[in-house]
């Protein structure tokens, strides 16, 4: 648990300004929210107005848009309900926080009334932005035709837009010819959103089977589906609705079919489970998905797909040894034995079972051929070496190299046994086989080259250890062993020209242009916009820095960081191409919840850039959220530790998510003695495992704790979070304004 202390150090300032007075609360709320820090201003604002009996309208409207910027609508709609200067402050600003807040919670018929209000006193560019969040409102209430004259009236304002307003425009018109002719000048990253408009506006003319058909064509398969059933055509509806599971089960309208299949055609047929459950497992509901498999098995499917699958979610609810039983069923198909007799040998060697090494060799010895014949020696070595038993392992690697000296796993198998070596001191066992991997030209072959200048080191040839770590320096100079190298020969951190990213004419348009829809809350049109981007990127490096730094300002951080590898492509000496690729787009809210908690800017920033790419709405396969990466559970423990409140809709609001986020890393630096490579393991992979190989021999030595991390993917992770860093503090060590 992270101690009080930690909370009073967290809003302490807040609170001490607060203190001061509304006038100055309000405008220390809006430096907060400038900084991307939404969160932190509506607590300031929150506690000011609970000091004040009368608060003024100001600081209510400040705190109705701080709210509103931390997704908590329902406050912003409460701080404003009732209050009497409502429907004639200003600009009418208020009225249009409001709306906002209503769309968001669903009230769509309030939230056009209260755009329609806020229009009405506003003028130009501002309020053509708010007829088209009205006319979003009235088609959310389930009124295209007041929406279509709001978008063609803000069509004449916002010409920059124009052709996506257009699309809005000829999705909610009932006449085809003009829905039609609007489409015809539809903007190039539109895609598939012309076939929808097109299928919605048959819709809205009356022509239902033609829209169904055309729902289908766009990919629209839910939408079809609710039509057929609203329709009544229920056989069309229950075809659409499981071909749609059956064949793109990860997407969000699959999880959107399923309560309408549990709530109207529950499955009957084995088919009809299978691609329920597997539409179940991927958006988190893995025993319902078990369950529903079953049934299936149960019902008479004896497919070795279907058994296979049994056992993958039988494993992933920790029966793994049904799932193993499951697996030797399904080899009796021999379409799937190969990989069935595979997953077996791997739930043995979870299940810590003596037949598992057989039966991982077996395996391997009767498909040589497969995919995952390395692997399968691999992991035979490596449950040796887990027990100790280093001749075993030995005996096991030495089958993979002269079988497979390519592959991979070859290349893992090497550094396992040299790191075990080297910690035996048994240094020419290990020089040679990371001689070997250099010589086989693996993939390690870098992390060899900085080994063995250990190995030189550890034989007292200090001389030897400092030219090949130099040597490392030059060739590696931006990579995670170059850096490491560079550090110990005592070179200094590399200089890097911190040059600006250039702002280019032609990309300040597409910019803006997506500016203009996200301030439209035209959202998914401005993703679209990204997409073509990236899908038709500009020819210049200038042109491509550009793009890159505007979509990174914008919130779309991966996509920026594409950007920049294509920019590096054309220019890989460029010394702004590293600065766009390690881009820092909300620098200020990640420096102050660093410095919150007593954590390394560089570091929270690092660990940042490899959770997220500054994606705001990231969301993992494990179901981590947000610029971070956390966990419900990780979020809601975090927050209670410092007595913050916490809703799980709130997790991915940035500074929150942030705030969360370095108070986590805090503890886990605390937990771990300050050790920063344990910490990042422990971030990735949890802190009881990251306890567990702390534990083993070698690990106070860094180097040896990261190379005998078992996981793959969290040795990556360590060693990228450890070069982000360091490149993060040779870029950005000029403060923040």
């Amino acid at each position: 648990m992270i101690r009080a202390a930690l909370c009073a150090l967290a809003i302490g300032a807040v609170r001490t300004v607060a203190a001061q007075g509304s006038p100055d609360v309000t405008a220390h709320a809006e430096s907060l929210r400038a900084a991307g820090r939404p969160w932190h201003a509506a607590e300031a604002l929150l506690t000011a107005a609970a000091r004040d009996v009368h608060p003024r309208p100001a600081l209510v409207v400040a705190g109705a848009r701080a709210e509103l910027a931390a997704r908590r609508y329902d406050r912003a709609a409460s701080l404003l309900i009732g209050q009497p200067w409502l429907a004639t402050y200003g600009d009418g600003e208020p009225l249009a926080l409001l709306a906002q807040a209503e769309a968001h919670l669903g009230r769509f018929a309030d939230a056009a009334r209260d755009f329609g209000a806020a229009r009405a006193r506003a003028s130009g560019a501002r309020a053509a932005m708010l007829a088209v969040r009205q006319a979003l409102a009235f088609e959310g209430a389930g009124a295209p035709d007041s929406a279509a004259p709001l978008y063609a009236a803000a069509r004449r304002d916002l010409p920059a837009i124009g052709p996506w307003l257009a699309l809005r425009e000829a999705a909610v018109t009932r006449d085809t010819v003009q829905a039609f002719r609007l489409l015809d000048g539809a903007p190039p990253g539109a895609g598939r959103a012309v076939l929808v408009a097109r299928a919605r506006a048959l819709l809205a003319s009356g022509d239902s089977a033609d829209a169904f058909d055309a729902f289908r064509a766009a990919g629209r398969t839910l939408d079809a589906a609710r039509l057929a059933l609203a329709r009544g055509d229920t056989a069309r509806g229950r075809a659409a609705l499981y071909d749609l599971m059956a064949r793109a089960p990860e997407s969000d309208p699959a999880a959107a079919a399923v309560p309408l299949v549990w709530a109207a055609m529950p499955p009957v047929v084995p088919a009809e489970r299978i691609a329920l459950a597997h539409t179940l497992k991927l958006h988190g509901a893995a025993g319902e998905a078990r369950r529903e498999v079953g049934l299936a098995v149960q019902a008479g499917d004896s497919s070795g797909a279907t058994l296979l699958f049994y056992g993958e979610l039988l494993a992933g609810t920790g029966r793994l040894a049904d799932a193993a039983d499951a697996y030797r069923a399904a080899a009796r198909d021999s379409a799937v034995a190969p990989l069935a007799l595979y997953r077996r040998a791997r739930m043995l060697v979870a299940l810590h079972d003596p037949g598992a090494t057989e039966a991982l060799s077996a395996f391997a010895q009767a498909y040589p051929s497969d995919t995952a014949a390395p692997t399968a020696l691999y992991l035979a070595g490596d449950a040796m070496l887990e027990r100790g038993d280093s001749a075993a392992a030995s005996g096991w690697f030495g089958e993979l190299f002269r079988a497979y000296p390519a592959d991979p796993r070859a290349s893992l198998a090497r550094f396992r046994l040299a790191v075990a070596a080297y910690r035996a001191r048994a240094l020419d066992s290990a020089a040679a086989l990371w001689q070997g991997e250099i010589a086989a030209g693996g993939p390690q072959r870098i992390g060899a080259r900085f080994w063995l200048a250990r190995v030189a080191l550890a034989r007292g040839d200090t001389a030897a250890a400092r030219d090949a770590w130099t040597a490392l320096a030059r060739d590696d100079s931006v990579g995670y062993y170059g850096l490491r190298a560079r550090s110990l020969a005592g070179l200094g951190p590399p200089v890097i020209a911190a040059a600006p990213l250039p702002d280019t004419p032609a990309m300040r348009v597409e910019i803006a242009s997506i500016d203009t829809l996200l301030r439209a809350g035209l959202d998914s049109e401005a993703a679209d916009e990204v997409r073509s981007l990236l899908a038709r990127p500009p020819e210049s490096v200038d042109d491509l820095l550009a793009a890159s730094g505007g979509v990174a300002d914008l919130g779309f951080g991966p996509a920026a960081v594409r950007l920049a590898w294509q920019a590096a492509a054309k220019s890989p000496n460029d010394a702004r191409v590293l600065r766009a690729i390690f881009l820092w787009p909300n620098r200020a809210a990640v420096e102050a919840e660093a410095r919150e908690f007593g954590v390394d800017p560089y570091l929270f920033v690092a660990i940042v850039r490899q959770e997220s790419v500054f994606d705001v709405e990231a969301l993992s396969g494990a179901g981590a959220h947000g610029l971070a990466q956390l966990l419900l559970g990780t979020a809601a423990s975090t927050a209670r530790g410092l007595d913050v409140p916490f809703d799980p809709a709130w997790i991915d609001v940035p500074d929150l998510n942030l705030h969360l986020g370095a108070a986590h890393l805090a503890e886990l630096l605390r937990r771990f003695g300050g050790r920063e490579e344990v910490a990042a393991a422990a971030y990735n992979a949890g802190p009881i495992p990251a306890a567990r190989w702390l534990s083993r021999p070698g690990a106070e030595d860094p180097d040896q704790f990261i190379e005998l991390i078992p996981y793959q993917e969290t040795r990556g992770y360590v060693r990228a979070v450890l070069r982000n860093r360091v490149l993060y503090r040779v870029l950005y060590s000029t403060p923040a304004n």
